[in-house]
């Protein structure tokens, strides 16, 4: 049987599991699309290149699964860089399939060229690898290489650059061998014998243990063998604010990472186990967060070996899965006395954290401001899903009071952006989390100014039957830029963007919208979109004055890490 490139290329991407092609149409890429469904993938049309990769990145970080984007030369695959720069950041893997002209008159493109681009050389700066496919015989040999590419050590973006050319070419199916993932790529790292046991020593003696996780975790589905370690260790758990779901924040070991209980667990640590984090500036960025160096001890486990000691000196650093390593730790461990003064410390930092909560954070239930108070929206929010739902977060403030207020949720089941902090990738995530998770709740949290990049998203998510909830805090500022600008020059530079009926927006789109500007209305609201059979949109009028009010020491913690100042 012979097949066209883009018939064989189908079937490479449906060996490794693909079940979602994300982008726009072109001729240039026709001949691929044309056999997706036989192969059991689904084509999903978006409204900017940059939001294939953010519901790219939607599937994944909650399923694991790997998702393709494809973009039409020149000006398509130039938009689709924003998406492909925070999945490299943010260790999301997905392969960028960019069509190119014919052969004879690509590399380089002559100036005649229209859209032409060296399109290899644009991407190379923010994709683990990229090539082209100049012969319809390699096209399987090359996809093999970008998967390879894609899941060695920490995942990330691959591109594959293949030309109308090749796309429409023809060859006989039987030349080319089609192989399964488990034949021409091996497991991911793991730890040596030799190396565990060094920790497990280290573990074994340690008088005040601390385990710190970050979205690593999360993305290996190591979080329930976290739980298991640190029950053994009788230890404080702190999660990075990208990692919030790599352990549950109501579980009793469970310690605020911005909190006074953390700090104080941190400072007295004298081994601290970090799990899949960079410990990134805005986590705990100086000095005076943590221990004496000169007596504290830091192991760090991770895929990426530059993520290690990149914060803090080590005393040890693995490259390893996480998953992989911690078993064997347990293994190593065994069972462990219960430490003296467990107990008595957790009992301590709970109580620092609890104190500090009080004070920090005000009771909102009876506020009384022009509008909503975004920490009681995030309360309504919760209350209404609970536990169970996907959360996707998107914004500045908003994500902070997400992350503060929201409840604690499963694994794979809370997506933000504090790891590469690209605002506008909310809407389009959550479309691609419901596609990949039809039977759970999804509902995207974004501010107003987040919201504005690819609104016209949900038109898609209406399209493809994701039923997604947004709600959308809509004050009509860029608020998080205010108080630097106010503070040092006593005026504002164009955070005003006006009110946005972004529910009446919503509606003419396809999706169900509702206007709120009171707790009463919004639980209305909340309950009559779980009963929706389309995308629905509650647009809420927030407290811009009461959105600025972040808890003081928080707010202090998070500029110091943001603005990076030396302290």
């Amino acid at each position: 049987m012979r097949l066209t490139g883009g018939e064989l290329l189908a079937r490479c991407l449906a060996r490794e599991g693909v079940k979602y092609v994300f982008g726009l149409m072109s001729p240039e890429v026709d001949p691929l699309l044309a056999a997706l469904e036989e192969n059991g993938m689904q084509f999903v049309p978006v409204r900017h290149e940059a939001a294939a990769a953010y519901m790219a990145e939607g599937i994944y970080k909650t399923t694991g699964q790997v998702a393709a984007t494809v973009t039409n030369p020149g000006p398509g695959t130039a938009n689709l860089l924003p998406g492909a720069l925070t999945a490299r950041h943010e260790g999301v893997p997905f392969i960028a399939i960019t069509a190119q002209h014919q052969l004879n008159t690509v590399f380089p493109c002559t100036p005649r060229t229209f859209q032409g681009q060296d399109q290899l050389d644009l991407f190379r700066p923010v994709v683990k690898w990229g090539a082209p496919i100049l012969a319809w015989d390699r096209i399987p040999e090359i996809t093999r290489m970008a998967f390879r590419e894609m899941w060695a050590g920490r995942p990330g973006p691959v591109q594959l650059e293949i030309t109308t050319s090749v796309m429409y070419a023809e060859g006989d199916e039987a030349a080319v061998p089609l192989l399964d993932p488990g034949c021409y790529r091996g497991g991911t790292p793991q730890a040596g014998r030799r190396q565990i046991a060094q920790v497990a020593e280290m573990l074994r003696t340690a008088r005040r243990p601390l385990v710190l996780t970050g979205s690593g975790v999360d993305r290996a589905d190591a979080g329930a063998l976290v739980e298991k370690l640190a029950a053994l260790l009788g230890c404080g758990v702190i999660t990075t604010l990208a990692g919030r779901s790599s352990f549950p924040h109501d579980h009793p070991q469970h310690l605020y990472g911005y909190g006074a209980g953390a700090d104080l667990a941190r400072q007295e640590a004298d081994v601290l186990l970090a799990f899949g984090t960079r410990l990134g500036n805005i986590d705990t960025p100086f000095t005076k967060y943590w221990g004496d160096g000169a007596s504290q001890h830091l192991i760090q486990i991770d895929l990426d070996p530059r993520n290690l000691g990149a914060a803090r000196p080590l005393s040890f650093g693995i490259v390893s899965d996480i998953g992989i390593a911690i078993e064997d730790l347990l293994i190593e461990l065994g069972t462990l006395e219960p430490r003296e003064n467990g107990p008595e410390d957790l009992e301590r930092y709970r109580k620092a954290e609890l104190d500090w909560r009080r004070e920090e954070f005000m009771d909102t239930s009876n506020y009384e401001g022009a509008a909503l108070h975004p920490a009681h929206v995030m309360q309504q929010v919760g209350s209404a899903f609970g536990g169970e739902a996907i959360y996707v977060t998107d914004g500045g403030f908003t994500s902070l009071w997400a992350h503060f207020m929201l409840p604690s949720t499963r694994a794979r089941s809370y997506l933000n952006i504090l790891e590469m902090g690209m605002l506008g990738t909310g809407i389009p995530s959550a479309v691609g989390a419901k596609l990949a998770n039809p039977d759970r709740d999804v509902i995207c949290v974004t501010g107003d100014g987040a919201a504005g990049f690819h609104f016209m998203e949900l038109q898609t998510a209406v399209r493809e039957g994701a039923k997604t909830i947004t709600v959308i805090f809509s004050e009509g500022s860029w608020s998080m830029e205010v108080p630097n600008e106010e503070a040092r020059y006593g005026k504002t530079f164009g955070t005003e963007m006006g009110p946005i009926r972004w529910d009446q927006v919503a509606i003419g789109l396809g999706c169900t919208g509702f206007f709120v500007q009171n707790s009463i209305e919004f639980g209305a609201a909340l309950a009559n979109a779980k009963d929706s059979n389309c995308p629905v949109v509650i647009c809420v009028r927030t407290d811009r004055s009461a959105n600025l009010s972040i808890p003081p020491k928080i707010a202090l913690r998070f500029h110091e890490g943001y603005q990076g100042l030396s302290m």
